[in-house]
């Protein structure tokens, strides 16, 4: 029954939103911008499933991430095409809302 309020709580983790204001610091270039951006996506992610971690435990939480972004596709997509790539495949599979 854990697993089943892990997907339930990772959601509402996901709809709240980053906890932080994202500024736009003087002096970055466009393609600066774009990976800070990809990495505060990808960010927001990790944290709903820290969410979930906290709430159902750590096992939860790693199956409930496994499911939804196995760890070996991870790092391919993150080696291939670093942190865009994998926001890209969070806003496919809609695991960023």
């Amino acid at each position: 029954m854990k697993h089943a309020n892990a997907g339930l709580l990772l959601a509402a983790a996901l709809a709240a939103g980053p906890a932080w204001a994202q500024g736009n610091p003087e002096g970055t270039g466009p393609k600066m911008q774009a990976q800070d951006a990809c990495q505060s996506e990808v960010s927001k992610f990790e944290q709903a499933i820290g969410l979930v971690r906290q709430a159902a435990g750590q096992q939860a939480a790693a199956d409930l991430k496994e499911r939804l972004l196995p760890a070996k596709l991870e790092n391919e997509i993150l080696f291939r095409d670093g942190y865009c790539g994998l926001a890209r495949y969070l806003r496919e599979r809609k695991l960023n809302r």
